[in-house]
């Protein structure tokens, strides 16, 4: 947004205003989970056991977290796609040669 003047916003349609805020919130939440990274990592030094240390996450949450739960608790593939690449695997392991 820095370095945009008011007759440009207000030739940009509605989409590209959306894109922009979106960005924006990108690097908001990017600069946040550096400080909460930086942080942790201060935490973990000075920790004296193992068990003491920290996770980025423990330390405080962020948008950033929930979102990324959500996508790794979704599967990687449909279970035809895992059928297909069973089946391609097996076929590949069980080859027999002519000698």
């Amino acid at each position: 947004m820095i370095g945009i003047s008011p007759d440009n916003f207000w030739r940009q349609t509605w989409r590209e205003n959306g894109l922009m805020a979106e960005a924006y919130h990108n690097n908001v939440n990017l600069n946040w989970e550096q400080t909460r990274y930086i942080a942790t990592m201060l935490h973990n030094v000075n920790c004296q056991k193992k068990s003491q240390m920290l996770k980025p996450e423990q330390l405080f949450s962020l948008p950033v977290d929930n979102a990324r739960k959500k996508k790794r608790s979704e599967p990687k593939s449909s279970p035809k796609e895992m059928k297909a690449f069973l089946d391609k695997y097996n076929a590949m392991m069980h080859k027999k040669t002519f000698k």
